[in-house]
């Protein structure tokens, strides 16, 4: 299987200075690599925060050219849902198609606390809202409930021209086995988390979760990420090696926690991809 490489944005390393996201971002476009995945946090956590991601990624549609963006994950049940609906058909409208979705849960109490919302049961109301999404993105007029959240014959305008927008999910590293069964159901693709080693288990869940759902296996991408940040070359191609035999579909090639500037990251990416024959 042909693998399609990427990056994960290195926010806190570039202490979140706008100019040098510019450079790397850029950067990242002319050495090749397909899509750029940034993270989501509202509320600062004790290592510093993030950037907001659609805000973000909206002054990056204006710069970039061919990269993919990728949101990963943006904490969706935190959110309100016609809202959110409505901000991403306008990033996707902003990057020409340019965007692949992910969605996932989150765990900090105190930032979904702090956005109105409930910890409880959010893998439920993910899978819902992922329902809603694809309704208002494709019909006129929506009637669903979810929750305080009431749809009464409403939409949204504009849409997103008769085009899917891929959702992913993405999971922790042991995620329970209703999270990996709700990909099957809801997903087009998903991120693991885990060591190479634990990866075939979680799949198979994934994979029989598909079947059930009478979806075609060949319907769902996996992305797992490979850190180079202490690149050795023999290790490295090692890794990349053995994801690619259990078919997965996306490796995030990420720089996150090596020290320096842009331009510092960007010649450990060149070198990586160099090593792939990129």
């Amino acid at each position: 299987m042909t693998i399609t490489y990427g990056t994960t944005l290195p926010q806190r390393e570039f202490k979140n200075e706008v100019e040098s996201i510019k450079e790397f971002v850029l950067g990242a476009e002319s050495l090749g690599l397909s899509y750029l995945r940034v993270a989501d946090q509202v509320i600062v956590p004790k290592r510093g925060g993030f950037h907001e991601p659609l805000m973000l990624l909206s002054y990056l549609a204006a710069i970039t050219e061919r990269i993919e963006m990728v949101p990963s994950v943006l904490v969706t049940p935190s959110r309100q849902t016609a809202l959110l609906a409505k901000q991403i058909v306008e990033l996707h409208a902003l990057l020409a198609g340019r965007l692949r979705l992910g969605l996932g849960l989150g765990g900090n109490a105190k930032e979904y606390q702090a956005m109105g919302k409930s910890l409880s049961r959010r893998g439920y109301r993910l899978e819902e809202q992922i329902k809603l999404f694809r309704q208002l993105w494709s019909r006129d007029r929506v009637s669903f409930s979810l929750a305080e959240e009431r749809f009464e014959g409403v939409g949204i305008s504009p849409r997103p021209n008769g085009e899917a927008i891929p959702i992913w999910i993405g999971v922790s590293p042991e995620p329970p086995v209703q999270a990996l069964e709700r990909i099957g159901r809801s997903a087009d693709g998903w991120f693991t988390m885990c060591r190479v080693d634990q990866f075939e288990s979680q799949h198979k869940v994934v994979l029989e979760s598909v079947k059930r759902s009478g979806r075609s296996i060949s319907d769902i991408g996996v992305e797992a990420e490979v850190s180079i940040a202490n690149l050795v070359p023999e290790n490295f191609i090692s890794l990349v090696k053995r994801w690619q035999d259990l078919g997965v579909s996306h490796i995030s090639l990420s720089t996150l926690g090596l020290e320096g500037d842009s331009s510092s990251h960007l010649k450990v990416l060149a070198k990586a991809l160099e090593l792939l024959g990129k």
